[in-house]
């Protein structure tokens, strides 16, 4: 399946909103134990932790 441009955008928003606001221990959690997704998103290599189905974005730098 593949996801489009603005749904990757919107994974990415809300993993980053959920990592920077959310609670301590749900980040802990999706960053040990989360299913990884990796994906390039306008130019910037993006990884994202799913836990309980909510994205944490754990990682992001420039695409090569």
């Amino acid at each position: 399946m593949k996801i489009d441009d603005q749904a990757l955008g919107a994974v990415t928003m809300v993993g980053d909103y959920n990592w920077r606001k959310g609670p301590f221990w749900p980040a802990v959690c999706a960053f040990l134990f989360g299913h990884r997704q990796r994906y390039v998103h306008l130019g910037m290599r993006c990884t994202v932790a799913w836990w309980r189905d909510q994205p944490y974005l754990i990682w992001m730098r420039e695409a090569k």
